[in-house]
């Protein structure tokens, strides 16, 4: 009996572990910037979608909403760049996998 407890103990954290959103060591190298997610939240309506605060070069960028499926990110005043204007948007999207 207390080996089972034992196992389900061990079989529960590792599962918290793996469920933990993402916190802001997330940083690649994209060209000559380092971009890095410093806060990041999935759409519970829609999950291609995320909202995400990064930082660019050090410099903390304002929230914005990242469409992954449209390739759209739109800014707190409501303005729309695609991901070929802005490369953070790569960055959160490698984090979303259509389902199939």
């Amino acid at each position: 009996m207390l080996t089972l407890v034992k196992l389900f103990s061990i079989g529960l954290s590792i599962w918290l572990v793996s469920v933990t959103p993402a916190r802001a060591d997330f940083c690649r190298q994209v060209d000559t910037q380092q971009i890095c997610i410093l806060d990041i939240k999935r759409s519970a309506k829609n999950y291609w979608q995320y909202q995400a605060m990064v930082s660019i070069d050090g410099v903390k960028q304002p929230a914005a909403s990242y469409d992954c499926r449209d390739r759209l990110i739109t800014d707190p005043d409501g303005n729309m760049s695609s991901f070929r204007s802005r490369k953070d948007g790569k960055i959160v999207c490698s984090l979303y996998r259509p389902r199939g």
